[in-house]
C-alpha cells in the first residue's frame, strides 16, 4: 500500500486472490488502515469444484456490492501461458520453432469444456470473469466462453474482461464491443526494450496485431489498462502510459517506434487507467473522474501530461496523493 500510494494508485485489483487475502483486507478495512480500495478476483482452474463456486459466491455476498473499500465479485482464469515460452495458445504455429514441436500451437491451461462450464456457472452467480489469454487462440476461446455464458444464462451487463491480449486475430477484435467484453491490457508488456524474443516467436505476419490498443478503440471496445504487477517489470502507471503513447522506451528505442500505428493518445491512455477501470467494476458513478459526487481519490503530477513532449512522459512523478479526501502522500512534506 505504501508503494501504491507513492505512485498515485488508490484502487487495486488482486487477480490472484484467495479467501485469506480477503480476510486480511477486511481486517485492515475494519481498522481504518486501508490506503487503497481493494478488489479480490478469486482464482479458478480445472480443479475448481461446485463447492468452490459456492464458497466464492458466499464471500462475494459477504462483502456486498456497495462497499466503498472492498469488492469480491470477480473470478480469474488462465486459459494459456505466455509467448516467450511458446505456451500462449495460438491459431497458427509459432514462427521460431518447428511446426511439429509439441508447443507449436502453444498450450491450454484448462480444458475448453471445463472452462466454458465454469464461466457459465460463475456468470450465473453474478461474477465478473477475467481470463488471462495471451495467444490469439486463447483470446478467441475466452470470447467464445463469454458468448456461450450469455446464450445459456441470458445476456446481462456482466463486464467480463479478457486479460493481456498480447496478440489477437483481426477477426476477433470487433467481437469485444459486440459481446460487451472489455479488453484489459498492460502497455508495459509492450515495452520495446524487452520485446525481441516475443517478436521472433510471433513472426512478422502477426506483428500488426500485437498489443493492438488503437485497433481495439477503433472498433469501439472499452479498453482498460492495468499493471500485471508483480509479473511485469514495473508497477508504475507512468511507465505504462509512456509506452502507450510512444511505443518507445524512455531512452527512445526503437527510434521509429514499435508498431507505431497502435499507439494511442494521452487522453485515451489516462482514461484506460482511470475511468475505464472504474467502469469495469461497476463503479463509474463513484470514481475514476474528478467531478461532483465522486470519491475524492485524486493525484497531482509533477508536469502536465497534455502539454509536454510525449517522450518526457516517463519523467513524470506523483507529488500528491489524496485518498478519500485526505492527503496520504506529499513529496513536499
Amino acid at each position: 500500500m505504501t508503494l501504491a500510494t507513492s505512485l498515485g494508485i488508490t484502487s487495486a485489483q488482486n487477480a490472484n486472490g484467495t479467501a485469506e487475502d480477503l480476510y486480511l483486507f477486511k481486517e485492515l478495512s475494519n481498522n481504518n488502515e486501508l490506503t487503497l480500495r481493494y478488489a479480490a478476483a478469486f482464482s479458478a482452474d480445472e480443479n475448481t469444484t461446485d463447492e468452490d463456486v459456492a464458497l466464492f459466491t458466499h464471500l462475494k455476498d459477504s462483502v456486498g456490492v456497495n462497499n466503498l473499500m472492498l469488492r469480491a465479485d470477480a473470478i480469474k482464469f488462465m486459459i494459456d501461458g505466455v509467448i516467450e515460452s511458446h505456451t500462449g495458445y495460438m491459431l497458427q504455429p509459432y514462427s521460431d520453432i518447428s511446426s511439429t514441436d509439441p508447443l507449436a500451437l502453444g498450450q491450454l491451461a484448462v480444458p475448453i469444456e471445463k472452462y466454458q462450464k465454469l464461466v457459465t456457472a460463475f456468470d450465473k452467480n453474478g461474477f465478473r470473469i477475467y481470463t488471462h489469454a495471451i495467444g490469439d487462440r486463447g483470446v478467441r476461446e475466452s470470447l467464445n466462453a463469454c458468448e456461450n455464458a450469455a446464450n445459456v444464462n441470458g445476456k446481462r451487463d456482466a463486464r467480463h474482461r479478457v486479460e493481456h491480449i498480447e496478440t489477437v486475430s483481426p477477426d476477433d477484435i470487433p467481437r469485444f464491443a459486440q459481446l460487451d467484453v472489455m479488453p484489459s491490457m498492460e502497455p508495459i508488456h509492450a515495452d520495446p526494450g524487452t520485446i525481441e524474443v516475443w517478436a521472433n516467436a510471433i513472426g512478422e505476419a502477426r506483428l500488426p496485431w500485437s498489443f493492438a490498443w488503437a485497433e481495439m478503440l477503433k472498433h469501439k471496445a472499452y479498453l482498460v489498462y492495468s499493471s500485471d504487477w508483480p509479473a511485469c517489470i514495473d508497477i508504475n502507471p507512468i511507465r505504462g502510459i509512456h509506452v502507450a503513447v510512444n511505443r518507445k522506451t524512455p531512452e527512445g528505442l526503437p527510434p521509429d517506434g514499435w508498431i507505431p500505428e497502435q499507439k494511442i493518445s494521452i487522453a485515451q491512455a489516462l482514461k484506460a487507467y482511470t475511468s475505464a477501470g472504474a467502469y469495469s467494476s461497476f463503479e463509474e458513478s463513484l470514481k475514476g473522474q474528478i467531478k461532483p459526487g465522486q470519491l475524492a481519490d485524486i493525484i497531482i503530477f509533477s508536469q502536465d501530461l497534455f502539454t509536454i513532449d510525449p517522450m518526457l512522459t516517463s519523467q513524470t512523478k506523483v507529488v500528491l496523493t489524496i485518498f478519500d479526501g485526505r492527503i496520504i502522500y506529499n513529496v513536499v512534506e
